[in-house]
């Protein structure tokens, strides 16, 4: 037993005291577990069946859609629900949450959201059946370093593991983790002919230029040819030195692009290129970015089906798609808040990409009736705000709402680049003033219609937990 037995108890008595106060115990219990016993992921990850959601955009949400569709398909899942994904938080969900009593013991899953760092140090404790890479975006340079790097980080992460490895094909840098692990590799994305016809169709709006993410092949230091794109660097690439190029994938998103792909509702297909079955689907969660989450959840739940079913059970594939029926938003991401007739929508901001797409989807939106932006730059967001100035806020800001506010610790850097996008802000001030701000923007809003709040991940949490305290909202852990 060793030191397993202490550190459980003691990370339970952690939790318990922190809940006494108000708090969300979702890693001090787990620090303080690795603190007494350093091995406490790998003891308790023993013999479990576990599935691992890392990369920058999308974790959370991905990681909230295959816990939904695991528990409609009849499992018991754990998981990190707050998004807390360090070794910390991910000792926390193994001692602090437990099967319902009578829990089929094969029916038992952990989908746990890893941090790409954390991912390189844990991944050989946890031993995943399945790993899922949504995508590489910049983010937090000042912690992560250049892409590359983190490339490098979840790619030594798998190598220390024998898991199923699924793998975004659109982005070259998550795709090229294949290359040498091909028998474990599977792949995703969008299909060839819908972001083509999306480039002709919405040149100016949906479609970006490549970022400067990763237009360069990693290996030949050579410029990426590009066919079509989806999003920063999403697309079909081609490296012309070494002929890398976006792999066929066995799952494949497909849609009309004449439609809107941010709409909550809006209708695509997925395709098993295996067995050429196709499932007419809706997406769950408004956002286009949630198109590329709801292929890689699918895809990695069946997976998992195929791993885990031994009795030659059919349709997995559609299994799995037809379980995304049931996924709902999760804590801060896209997440929609009735207040009295009106709404708040909370959508997490980290990196130029997702505030790319967040502005896009606000701009697409017939209910925004305003705009908030709370920027801070604590350890956890980045202490460099500088990225928001490769947001493209100029070609949208004539959509976005009338009325913008700005708030955060960085309050006046969001509005100089708000400034300088053509536009001015209707109120200000630092996180203090948050809530009055939304107030103030709630008195104005018409019934029916939405104010749309982009914070980064302090921000977030700090606001938050005022809307828990002055509109009395629950908070994500007794939700």
């Amino acid at each position: 037993m060793g030191l397993k037995a202490p550190a459980k108890a003691a990370a339970k008595i952690t939790k318990g005291v922190l809940r006494l106060m108000g708090r969300g115990a979702t890693t001090l219990p787990g620090k303080v577990a690795i603190k007494m016993c350093p091995d406490i992921i790998s003891k308790c990850a023993k013999g479990k069946k576990i599935i691992t959601i890392t990369g920058t955009n999308g974790k959370t949400t991905t990681t909230h859609m295959i816990t939904s569709m695991l528990r409609s398909v009849g499992y018991e899942v754990i998981t990190n629900v707050s998004g807390a994904n360090l070794a910390s938080g991910v000792a926390t969900t193994f001692l602090c949450e437990k099967p319902s009593k009578g829990a089929d013991p094969d029916k038992i899953v952990y989908v746990l959201e890893t941090d790409e760092a954390a991912f390189a140090r844990i991944a050989k404790d946890l031993q995943p059946k399945v790993c899922l890479v949504t995508n590489l975006f910049r983010d937090q340079l000042d912690r992560y370093g250049e892409l590359k790097h983190t490339r490098d980080l979840i790619a030594k992460g798998i190598d220390q593991t024998s898991a199923k490895i699924v793998l975004n094909a659109d982005d070259s840098l998550v795709a090229s983790m294949g290359k040498t692990r091909a028998e474990r590799s599977t792949y995703y994305g969008i299909s060839f002919d819908t972001m083509a016809e999306s480039n002709k169709l919405h040149p100016n709006n949906s479609i970006l230029e490549a970022s400067s993410d990763a237009t360069f092949c990693p290996e030949c230091k050579v410029r990426y040819n590009y066919e079509a794109r989806s999003f920063g660097h999403l697309g079909y690439y081609e490296c012309p030195a070494c002929g890398f190029k976006t792999p066929a994938k066995r799952f494949e998103l497909s849609y009309d692009a004449s439609g809107n792909p941010s709409d909550e509702g809006f209708e695509f297909n997925m395709t098993d290129k295996t067995t050429d079955e196709t499932v007419g689907m809706n997406l769950k969660i408004a956002g286009s970015h949630n198109l590329y989450n709801t292929c890689a959840a699918v895809s990695a739940v069946t997976t998992f089906l195929e791993y885990d079913c031994k009795d030659g059970e059919e349709k997995l594939f559609e299994k799995a798609c037809n379980a995304q029926d049931k996924v709902e938003a999760a804590f801060g991401r896209m997440e929609k808040i009735a207040v009295g007739n009106k709404y708040i929508c909370i959508l997490l901001v980290k990196n130029p990409v997702g505030l790319d797409r967040s502005l896009s989807f606000v701009a697409q939106s017939s209910d925004a009736d305003s705009l908030m932006l709370v920027l801070n730059s604590n350890t956890a967001d980045g202490k460099d705000v500088s990225w928001i100035w490769d947001v493209d806020f100029e070609s949208k800001v004539n959509d976005l709402p009338q009325n913008i506010y700005v708030s955060g610790q960085r309050y006046g850097d969001m509005m100089l680049r708000v400034a300088y996008s053509g536009r001015t802000v209707d109120g200000y001030g630092s996180l203090e003033y948050a809530t009055s701000l939304l107030k103030c923007a709630l008195s104005d809003c018409p019934d029916g219609k939405c104010i749309y709040i982009l914070p980064n991940y302090t921000a977030m949490l700090d606001l938050r937990g005022r809307l828990v305290k002055d509109l009395k909202l629950k908070d994500f852990w007794k939700e």
